[in-house]
């Protein structure tokens, strides 16, 4: 069996390269927020904040669970113990209306049937909100932030 690593978040710093990288990644996906009523930068804040809250609230339920790592770490998905699963959770909330319009999907669908045939008619705001936030996270300005 390979142990779970001990890793203790508040030690894990970022290189300040990956540190600059991130800060600047953020301010873009700020920028691609539309000024709508709801699906914009400040309801984007609020839930990968709190998703960030929930996520350090996981714990182990009060039982045999959780009296070392390797239990902690199954019985959790990994997600205590795993800062790069921790790291996609965020960032999912921070991307996940990126150039919303505002309006529901299938009205969406109805205004632009390209982005509707591209995606199939389904989740076609979601879909298109991870595929601008994951190509502009693959410039090569970002190489260190994705390393």
């Amino acid at each position: 069996e390979n142990p779970v690593p001990e890793v203790d978040p508040e030690v894990n710093l970022l290189h300040p390269k990956v540190e600059v990288q991130l800060r600047e990644y953020v301010t873009m996906v700020a920028c691609m927020y539309r000024d709508n009523f709801f699906h914009n930068f400040e309801h984007a804040s609020h839930v990968t904040m709190s998703v960030s809250k929930l996520l350090s609230r996981i714990v182990a339920p009060d039982n045999d669970f959780g009296k070392n790592e390797i239990d902690l770490h199954d019985h959790t998905y990994g997600i205590t113990s795993d800062p790069l699963t921790q790291f996609a959770v965020v960032l999912s909330a921070l991307i996940h209306d990126v150039d919303h319009v505002g309006i529901p999907n299938y009205l969406l669908i109805h205004e632009n049937k390209d982005l509707g045939e591209k995606y199939k008619n389904k989740s076609v705001a979601e879909q298109n909100s991870v595929d601008l936030a994951w190509a502009m996270l693959m410039q090569p300005k970002f190489s260190d932030l994705r390393r």
